[in-house]
């Protein structure tokens, strides 16, 4: 993994394909495939000297991720985006301030090119989080 990271602001929100997958169940390939992504403008991908798919590793004052690269056409430099689901969570902050919600909007991260890693399935992730063995 490269030492050199790019900073950027984390938001999230849910997509059309993610909710399609989601009908498939979440631990389905497509459900996976759509969430398991950080999209980017291509100023941040060519900064961090990568091409659309590769892994990168998105990392927070709350936790870390490895998850895809995907280009968005409409982004702006400095602002990223990973949909709403297990990969969010494991960099947003999980306090609620009492509303029952966490903030899924403005979380600062550093992306870093992740080569030697790759992204863990779902189930994985969620053995991390549990503990599991």
């Amino acid at each position: 993994m490269s030492r050199v990271g790019v900073s950027a602001i984390l938001t999230s929100g849910r997509t059309q394909k993610q909710g399609s997958g989601m009908e498939l169940g979440k631990l389905s390939k497509d459900y996976t495939d759509e969430v398991a992504v950080c999209e980017m403008d291509l100023t941040t991908l060519k900064a961090l000297g990568i091409e659309e798919g590769a892994p990168v590793k998105v990392k927070s004052a709350f936790g870390s991720v490895v998850v895809r690269s995907r280009i968005d056409k409409r982004g702006a430099p400095g602002i990223v985006f990973i949909p709403c689901g297990p990969y969010a969570n494991m960099v947003i902050d999980s306090t609620t301030e009492s509303c029952g919600m966490p903030d899924f909007k403005g979380t600062p991260v550093e992306i870093f090119v992740a080569e030697s890693c790759s992204v863990l399935s779902i189930e994985e992730i969620l053995e991390e989080i549990l503990g599991g063995d």
